[in-house]
């Protein structure tokens, strides 16, 4: 049984805890011990602004915070490439810090390889719509691991977006300081999901979701926003 640290990303626990409470149901269905860790921030929209010593003082307590656990899943691409790729940015002459970014993993990824993840199964009857997060496809390269997951689920039809390597426009403090840009990318990104016929947009990332949901909300589109924890845990058989 692995000891998993399930690290909650701000935007989620304030927001929509109940993905976090999804993704825990998966994480325990694997056979992990799972601890909740909430409250946290892994430090980039600091870094992002760059702000680079409040960057540090945040992600520091991050770092302390995921001693002891054999895996740090993030249900989030964003946070998570942040994680994995940047605390070691933030201390390059810290081992402790390079080897907790090493044990960090995005939700669908390790879930994906877990050695147990055959003997779940999932049933859901419907057709959704996926969005590419762009540090889950970028950085991290999780765009067949995630559709390899939701072909997984009985009775589920997956569509693709036409332009689905588009940013949604959120891009975290860049929705703040280019809000018109943004906005218009949020907008072409609902007009994309509602294109392919589906009413549920699915996501590695929330923080995309609540973003494209207020642009479909403002443009009079029924578009809903699920993360792949929600669907997962939706569809456990």
């Amino acid at each position: 049984m692995a000891r998993v640290a399930l690290f909650v990303p701000c935007y989620v626990s304030l927001a929509r805890p109940a993905d976090a409470a999804a993704a825990r149901t998966v994480l325990e269905r694997l056979g992990d011990e799972v601890t909740t860790l909430a409250g946290l921030c892994c430090g980039q929209p600091a870094f992002n602004a760059g702000a680079r010593r409040e960057a540090c003082q945040v992600a520091a307590e991050a770092v302390r915070s995921v001693r002891g656990f054999d895996a740090v899943v993030i249900p989030s691409g964003s946070c998570a490439a942040m994680a994995a790729h940047e605390w070691r940015t933030l201390f390059p002459n810290s081992p402790v810090a390079g080897e907790r970014a090493s044990r960090v993993r995005e939700f669908t990824a390790y879930v994906a390889a877990h050695p147990n993840a055959e003997r779940l199964s999932f049933r859901l009857r419907g057709v959704v719509a996926y969005h590419d997060s762009c540090h889950a496809r970028r950085e991290l390269g999780l765009t067949e691991t995630v559709l390899g997951l939701l072909a997984r689920v009985e009775g589920l039809e997956v569509r693709r977006l036409r332009y689905e390597a588009e940013c949604c426009g959120f891009g975290g403090t860049f929705c703040v300081k280019l809000p018109e840009v943004a906005a218009a990318l949020a907008s072409a990104k609902a007009a994309d999901a509602a294109a392919s016929g589906a009413r549920v947009l699915v996501s590695t990332d929330l923080s995309c979701l609540l973003h494209v949901e207020s642009a479909a909300r403002g443009l009079g589109m029924e578009l809903e926003g699920w993360t792949v924890a929600e669907l997962l845990a939706r569809s456990l058989s």
